[in-house]
């Protein structure tokens, strides 16, 4: 009987490899800040044009920098991206850090920073580079369990090279990113995007514009700022929204000249699954305030009405300057009509 049992002892064997090598190996917080502490020493031939012109020789050296595309490949980060954030269009083959979308097997991250987050349950990475070049983040979310921290999700943030994001745990698996979407002369656009994040991955629920600007690219001025606040399952957004006239000046100067300031909010329920707006405690929604910023003069003057119709009354620069505004939305294709308050009538008794 024992030598029957024998014989099948390297067949049970086998079958346990095979076992083992199906089984999902959990990556660690500490495996992974090992990963970035052990960087490695890569060339750069520096070309001589970025130098002086009357300079002629190059200035070639060595930095320290980390394949990432290893880390990735470990992690299981790839080919689920398809999206640089959620108002973007589809990636052609470009991912964080100048890397290939398709094939960052070789990519290497020079100048490796992190950054670490104790969040209660959750423990967070923040990776970036200290070369202006690559001005993207990406957080790694590790989650404790038996006394360990495993890998559980990632958010990839892309091109702030002027604000540092903002990383915020709301809730037990409900995560904040504030990030900057564009910037440029005269204009500024940062989101809000919230995230749910669980043993195996994280997704994305909701994002909209939380802070917008534009100065002197066009007729109508804006700034847009906001505050989210958090307290048992509900999140509000509040916002405060101002509109500014372009006016030039005989001297060929512009400037803003403030028109009317209002306040909207929106309201969330969250129950552990999913984040629904509540339009019975919202005044305003993402694809809205979306519109403010990114929208014809038209759109704007139709979600607010009232507020541009008075401006008729106004002095005399910003009632001349609400004619040629209402002109534009004419020529928008979208109805002008003055909205007017007519008096009340007494009738006899």
């Amino acid at each position: 009987m024992r030598n029957k049992f024998l014989k099948f002892i390297p067949s049970i064997l086998i079958v346990i490899a095979l076992a083992l090598l199906f089984i999902p190996k959990t990556v660690t917080y500490l495996s992974v800040e090992k990963f970035f502490a052990d960087t490695d020493a890569y060339y750069q031939s520096a070309d001589k044009n970025i130098f002086k012109q009357n300079e002629a020789r190059r200035q070639d050296y060595y930095y320290p920098g980390v394949r990432i595309g290893k880390l990735w490949k470990k992690i299981g980060i790839g080919k689920t991206a398809v999206l640089k954030d959620a108002h973007a269009v589809a990636l052609r083959d470009e991912y964080l850090f100048g890397c290939s979308f398709s094939d960052n097997s070789a990519c290497i991250l020079p100048y490796p920073v992190i950054q670490e987050y104790e969040l209660g349950d959750y423990r967070v990475m923040r990776v970036s580079s200290q070369s202006l070049r690559f001005p993207d983040y990406q957080y790694l979310i590790f989650k404790g369990v038996s006394g360990s921290w495993g890998y559980v999700g990632h958010i990839d943030v892309f091109d702030n090279k002027k604000a540092e994001p903002v990383f915020r745990l709301m809730d037990k698996g409900l995560v904040s990113v504030i990030s900057l979407a564009g910037s440029g002369n005269g204009y500024s656009t940062k989101f809000i995007q919230v995230y749910s994040v669980d043993e195996n991955k994280t997704r994305l629920l909701m994002a909209t514009p939380s802070e917008a600007f534009r100065r002197g690219l066009g007729l109508l001025d804006f700034d847009v700022t906001s505050s989210f606040d958090y307290v048992n399952g509900v999140l509000v957004g509040n916002y405060k929204i101002s509109f500014l006239a372009e006016q030039v000046l005989h001297s060929g100067e512009k400037r803003s000249l403030p028109l009317f300031t209002i306040s909207r909010y929106m309201t969330f329920q969250w129950d552990g699954q999913a984040l629904t707006q509540d339009p019975t405690r919202s005044d305003i929604n993402s694809k809205e305030v979306a519109r403010i910023i990114s929208g014809s003069y038209g759109h704007v003057y139709t979600m607010f009405k009232a507020d541009f119709d008075k401006l008729q009354k106004a002095d005399g620069i910003k009632k001349e300057w609400f004619e040629k505004f209402l002109d534009v939305v004419k020529e928008e294709g979208f109805s002008a009509e003055i909205s007017v308050t007519l008096p009340k009538v007494h009738q006899p008794l």
